[in-house]
C-alpha cells in the first residue's frame, strides 16, 4: 500500500495530480496565500477531523509538503503547494471563475486507495475527506475543487454553506450521495 501511495505521489508532476491515470477521491482547497504546515499541525488537523487527541493517527513524510496520514489503517494524503493548481477548466459562473483567477496556492487531501475501490464506495470516502477540508477551511480558502468530477465550489462562508450554494447554483453533486439500499 505504501508503494501505491508513493506511485500516486510520483504522478504529481507539476504539483497537481494526473487525474486520468489514478483517479481517486480528492479535494483541493484553492488558497489566496500559501500556508506552511508542520508535522505537528498535520497531526492536529487529522486528530480534529478524524477522531480527537487520542486517535491513533500516524504520519509519514512523503516529500516536501506531502504527508501520508494513517487513521485506523485508512490512508490519506495531504499535499501542500505554494504554486497555482494547474488543471483548471474554464468556469461559466463568475464566482467559480474568480476562485481560479485569484488563487496562488493549494492544499489537497486525497484517498489514494480509491482506484482499488468501486466508485459506489467513494461517497463514504468523500465524507471523510470533507471532515479534513472543514478543518482547513478559512478566509484564506477561496474555494474547493474536486478534480475527478471537475467541480469548483467557491467559498460562500462555511464549507456546508458553500456546498449548498454550489448545489443551488448549477453544480451537480450526486457523487456526494451514497447509493440507496433497495429493500427486498
Amino acid at each position: 500500500m505504501i508503494h501505491r501511495a508513493i506511485r500516486f505521489l510520483g504522478n504529481v508532476v507539476t504539483g497537481s495530480p494526473n487525474e486520468e491515470e489514478f483517479p481517486c477521491p480528492s479535494l483541493v482547497l484553492l488558497l489566496a496565500m500559501p500556508v506552511e504546515l508542520t508535522d505537528e499541525m498535520v497531526l492536529e488537523l487529522a486528530a480534529q477531523a478524524w477522531g480527537g487527541a487520542d486517535s491513533a493517527a500516524t504520519l509519514e513524510r512523503a516529500g516536501r509538503g506531502r504527508w501520508l496520514i494513517r487513521v485506523a489503517d485508512v490512508p490519506f494524503l495531504l499535499r501542500n503547494s505554494r504554486k497555482r493548481y494547474w488543471q483548471h477548466r474554464h468556469e461559466t459562473n463568475q464566482a467559480r471563475e474568480r476562485v481560479w483567477d485569484r488563487h496562488k496556492a493549494w492544499l489537497a487531501v486525497d484517498y489514494p486507495e480509491g482506484p482499488r475501490m468501486p466508485e459506489s464506495a467513494w461517497p463514504s470516502f468523500y465524507k471523510l475527506l470533507f471532515l479534513m477540508a472543514n478543518q482547513m477551511w478559512d478566509a484564506n480558502c477561496l474555494g474547493l475543487y474536486l478534480p475527478v468530477q471537475h467541480v469548483t465550489v467557491p467559498n460562500m462562508g462555511d464549507l456546508i454553506a458553500s456546498i449548498r450554494w454550489a448545489g443551488n447554483n448549477g453544480t451537480p453533486l450526486p457523487f456526494l450521495h451514497e447509493p440507496q439500499q433497495k429493500n427486498a
